[in-house]
């Protein structure tokens, strides 16, 4: 029975749990692929600035608007002029007066005006319909969010929305039907709008997160997305301007990179995860924030086209448009944020004879092979398809991705044609697509490259070599990124190991970082540790806070990335699972109490995510506390019923109790959910040895073998039950297949002489 133990095998991700988004840009140079070297010095660790001192440094929206009234008027009643606002007759009369009563789910909502306030009366805290006043609105088009008092700093975001198109409510999760007390009903952290919205919808905005009194005194330089949101404090330009009036060639006025101003657009444009919590527009995005890519999660599809609410910009850096050079500003006016020219004339002005450099020419209908006037002819939307957000927003996909109706049949990728299409089926889009562009299809880099990561998500080893090759590749570093991080799975193994520890020294942060989280596994053995140590010295804040991470067991928290991650974790402790990643992180330092005590915090503001419980078990048992063990790992499955891990390792921690029969019980369920759980068949062959069933024991490990062929243990464990049955030969086979696998295999060599002296 040793080999039934409970282990902390789990390698906690940098980022897990509830909706901690992460992101990317430049490194705030023009062109992000430089040599390492180049970009490589000495970093000094984050320290906030003094909020008044900043806030001092902003002359307000205002102040623009008589030297840029053109700039200023496009802004004004745009989707970041409107974006955070106070109650306005003229704007929200039309929502509550007269009141307006709807039903979503179980639940009844009423927006009234009440004298000159406006009420909504709902289901709300303590499980109890009461009326909260509205004390601000967010968002303007298609969709109004309302904010009310959630008590101790909070603003809380409302599920009722109002459509100002439509004229009316709906609910923002749809049909969910979310009740007081989750994480994500709106009287839960997941609606905090300090956390959740403020940042994104104001300027300059300090979070000022309490722990002690888990309370907010959130600031801001000023309300909603204004000028300096995007080009900075401007109060220095706006007196030098006031004392030299009508002059140009203002000293105290930033010049930028093209790449410096997309990271500007990018904080709040991407899914990412916050480092420092102040961004600065003008400085590397890199040092302030982590970008979610496509990894081993279903938030992308494999071919990078968004899935999860994941925004736009991480898809347009994964895109061959952002690597040939294209930035936010050669499609959008960066005041009013419309598109500079209608429909397809937008795409021809670079697809067509003497456009950008080296873009193809194109020709519309040939290209489409729908008529001029027909949708299927525009290109937005065959490569950049819509996905409906929040029930009314549709956001057209950055990725500009190719539409390939195999992908959908083999891996369920939606496609745009049966987007469009809605009553054909994929057969139909293939057989389309194939006859108009013949076995380009099959030859496309980015039919290849999704297919390998759909494969890799599953645990296909045929997708291991291919991701290697990728990684030696020219291609775009955000799939490099990807590949690294999907190799995880295999980075015991040599060749694996060494093509990810080569991209350690890439010169994008993204590559690097990525690389680090891949290796993060391997980071106890020396050699690795000793690659991954110099990028705790990083120039990019998010690699060295990456690498921080891996190699948190004995960091000198003293460091510059040991400070840097230590005011990370400490910015994030104001949600879930920012408690479950302080947790981690006190565990791998020793700290068991300290862990359990976050930990603890997270399942009880958010009692319904399957990993704080799962990680909370993991702790107990490493701490010898198996009875907590199994009722964390039971209140996971209790959460999550279907998840077969958790059933294996729930058959791992009843091993130490030495019920045996219930050891089987779960580990058949955890089979019977995954199929291919090797290690589940292993140990329940184990189990099923040990209560005399040698048959049973053999069929188990047989799946095992076939589930991974490439493990030694379990054909090392059915010989030793085979020559224990006096099955010489048959047991003589399964070690000779034990030593294939592993040639010095110390107890295989040991059985096998003892098997052929008889």
């Amino acid at each position: 029975m040793r080999h039934l133990i409970l282990h902390f095998y789990r390698r906690f991700p940098l980022h897990c749990g509830v909706l901690l988004p992460v992101f990317l840009a430049s490194c705030g140079r023009e062109h992000t692929e430089l040599p390492v070297a180049e970009v490589r010095k000495a970093p000094a660790p984050y320290v906030m600035p003094d909020e008044k001192t900043v806030f001092a440094q902003y002359a307000g929206a205002m102040s623009c608007a008589g030297c840029h009234p053109e700039q200023f008027a496009k802004w004004k009643d745009s989707h970041h002029g409107m974006a955070e606002r106070k109650p306005d007759p003229k704007l929200d009369d039309a929502a509550f007066a007269p009141a307006q009563t709807f039903k979503h789910g179980s639940q009844t909502t009423e927006a009234a005006k009440k004298d000159a306030d406006y009420v909504l009366t709902a289901l709300g805290f303590g499980n109890k319909t009461a009326s909260y006043k509205v004390e601000r609105v967010i968002g303007h088009d298609p969709l109004r969010q309302f904010l009310v008092d959630g008590g101790g700093g909070r603003f809380q975001a409302m599920e009722a929305c109002f459509d100002p198109h439509k004229g009316d409510w709906f609910n923002v999760y749809g049909d969910e039907d979310r009740k007081p007390g989750e994480w994500g009903h709106w009287t839960g952290r997941g609606m905090v709008w300090n956390q959740m919205c403020a940042s994104c919808h104001n300027t300059r905005l300090r979070k000022n997160y309490d722990v002690a009194k888990d309370s907010y005194h959130t600031t801001m330089a000023e309300m909603t997305v204004s000028c300096e949101a995007c080009h900075g404090p401007m109060k220095s330009h706006h007196e030098w301007q006031q004392a030299n009036p009508g002059q140009k060639g203002d000293p105290t006025l930033p010049k930028w990179s093209r790449d410096q101003q997309i990271e500007n657009c990018a904080g709040c444009h991407a899914r990412r995860g916050e480092i420092t919590g102040d961004f600065v527009p003008g400085e590397s995005f890199w040092d302030h924030y982590h970008l979610t890519i496509v990894d081993h999660s279903d938030i992308y599809y494999p071919d990078g086209q968004i899935r999860d609410e994941n925004y736009e910009f991480a898809s347009f850096v994964s895109s061959r448009m952002h690597h040939a050079g294209v930035r936010c500003m050669d499609c959008h006016d960066m005041h009013s944020m419309k598109t500079i020219l209608p429909g397809n004339q937008l795409c021809m002005r670079c697809h067509t004879p003497g456009g950008f450099p080296n873009a193809p020419v194109i020709m519309p209908e040939a290209h489409s092979f729908h008529g001029a006037a027909s949708t299927g002819n525009q290109c937005v939307n065959c490569h950049m398809p819509q996905t409906v957000y929040m029930q009314r927003h549709p956001r057209h996909d950055h990725g500009f991705t190719i539409p390939d109706p195999w992908l959908t049949k083999e891996h369920g990728v939606p496609n745009a044609c049966n987007k469009c299409h809605t009553d054909k089926t994929a057969d139909w889009a293939l057989e389309a697509a194939n006859k108009w562009w013949g076995p380009k299809m099959e030859k496309r880099k980015t039919r290849v490259r999704a297919d390998l990561i759909a494969k890799a998500r599953k645990g296909d080893d045929s997708a291991r070599d291919g991701l290697v090759a990728l990684l030696s590749s020219d291609e775009i570093p955000y799939w490099k990124a990807s590949a690294a991080v999907l190799l995880e799975r295999w980075i015991g193994e040599p060749a694996v190991q060494s093509a990810v520890t080569a991209q350690l020294q890439h010169a994008h942060p993204l590559v690097r970082q990525s690389a680090v989280h891949a290796l993060e596994a391997m980071a106890p053995s020396g050699t690795i540790r000793s690659q991954i140590e110099p990028l705790l010295d990083d120039p990019v804040r998010s690699v060295r806070s990456t690498a921080a991470w891996a190699l948190r067991d004995s960091l000198n928290l003293d460091s510059t990335a040991g400070k840097d991650l230590l005011h990370m974790l400490s910015l994030n402790l104001d949600q879930p699972s920012g408690q479950m990643q302080a947790g981690q992180f006190w565990f791998a330092r020793g700290n068991h109490a300290k862990a359990i005590e976050h930990m603890e915090k997270a399942i009880l503001w958010d009692p319904n995510s399957p990993p704080f419980h799962h990680d909370l078990a993991m702790i107990y048992s490493v701490t010898g506390q198996t009875k907590q063990a199994i009722e964390k790992m039971r209140d996971a499955i209790r959460v999550a019923p279907k998840h077969a891990e958790y059933h294996y390792e729930l058959g791992l921690a009843l091993a130490e109790t030495g019920d045996i029969q219930a050891v089987v019980a779960s580990l058949e369920e955890a089979v019977r959910l995954d199929p291919l759980l090797a290690r589940a068949w292993y140990n329940l062959g184990l189990a099923k040895n040990s209560l005399n069933d040698p048959e049973g024991a053999m069929t188990a490990l047989l799946r095992g073998e076939a589930a991974n062929p490439g493990d030694p243990a379990i054909p090392y464990a059915r010989a030793t039950i085979l020559a224990r049955l006096g099955r010489g030969p048959e047991a003589l086979q399964a070690v000779e297949k034990t030593l294939m696998i592993q040639r010095d295999h110390p107890e295989a060599l040991q059985i096998k002489m003892m098997l052929m002296r008889r």
